[in-house]
């Protein structure tokens, strides 16, 4: 066994010992925070009986990772996105010490992202899932904080405006899906709801002598939405039917999950080529709103922005289907 300071990060040591069946012994590393420590855990080892698993004071990063999805998973309501993340992070630092993580693995993996086409903003989201996982390691002394990971900045990252469809596209959409799963579309699209909040809507949130509804979105954060009259009929057929509990669920009244295999199938029905997602039907609900006329603090606060600067895109996005419209129909007359 060797006690020696660690070669990166001064503030670590490190105790080297021998551990496996005879014939077949492996080096391995324990990482600990200060000089005394390192002795006393290499003293420690010492005394072990020869064969018996030796203990690990600082992890790898792979056989602490779904402990840490569940402490995540207390103050998030969906953990698919880190979970997704982390499942990507593995093959590069899923077998290392946490100390051994530092900058150039975090741009190998930046640079290797690229090249598979990826988008920056994916792999700022893929980065914050990592640095999430580095600050809960820090505070159980398996590292330092981790200040060395740098995002894509703004330059790199912002993008293009979104290309809205119609509302007779939308509707044409809707229309071509089964229920109940058209009702959910629908308040993606008359509500403004993201695809979480939709999903997890429950029918003792919805208050229809109000007209308002409670949604649950990400952050786990409540916020209280209005109602709108297109909305009633499908919330109400939906009420009527199930009592309590989530609204919208597959006939095993399980979460609807599946929402781009719906819409890929609603278009082909409804003869749609365009590009469509889930969150465009609520770009739509926002721009058809401003060019409906409302104004945006209002709109702010039905979509649930921190900021009204997120909303102000909406202004942009309805001054160009204007300018659309009139193209067309100024085509049509000459």
């Amino acid at each position: 066994m060797s006690v020696r300071r660690h070669p990166t990060n001064r503030n670590l040591w490190q105790v080297w010992y021998k551990s496996g069946p005879v014939g077949h012994k492996k080096s391995q590393c324990v990482v600990v925070d200060s000089e005394e420590e390192a002795y006393a855990a290499d003293a420690k080892l010492k005394k072990q009986s020869p064969g018996r698993k030796q203990i690990v004071l600082c992890p790898v990063v792979d056989s602490v990772i779904s402990e840490y999805i569940g402490h995540y998973s207390l103050e998030h309501l969906d953990t698919t996105n880190v979970t997704r993340s982390l499942n990507r992070w593995r093959s590069y630092v899923g077998k290392l010490q946490f100390p051994e993580i530092g900058e150039g693995i975090i741009d190998r993996y930046k640079h290797d992202r690229l090249n598979l086409g990826i988008k920056p903003t994916t792999i700022n989201k893929e980065l914050s899932a990592l640095a999430g996982l580095l600050k809960w390691a820090a505070k159980r002394r398996y590292c330092d904080s981790p200040d060395f990971i740098d995002r894509f900045t703004a330059k790199k990252t912002k993008a293009p405006l979104p290309d809205v469809p119609t509302r007779e596209e939308v509707l044409a959409l809707i229309n071509c899906m089964i229920w109940p799963k058209c009702g959910l579309f629908a308040c993606l699209y008359f509500a403004g709801l993201r695809a979480g909040g939709s999903k997890g809507l429950r029918a003792e949130d919805v208050h229809l002598d109000r007209r308002v509804m409670i949604v649950t979105e990400k952050g786990n954060k409540q916020r209280v939405v209005p109602i709108v009259d297109e909305l009633i009929p499908w919330l109400r057929r939906r009420i009527n039917e199930v009592g309590t509990g989530l609204l919208w669920t597959t006939r095993n009244g399980k979460q609807i999950d599946d929402l781009d295999k719906i819409i890929e199938w609603a278009k082909k029905r409804a003869g749609i080529t365009r590009r469509m997602t889930p969150h465009l039907l609520r770009h739509a609900y926002g721009t058809h709103a401003t060019m409906a006329g409302v104004n945006i603090r209002t709109l702010q606060y039905a979509m649930g922005h921190s900021s009204s600067t997120t909303t102000e895109i909406y202004t942009t996005l309805g001054n160009n289907a204007i300018i659309d419209e009139i193209t067309k129909k100024f085509g049509k007359i000459i």
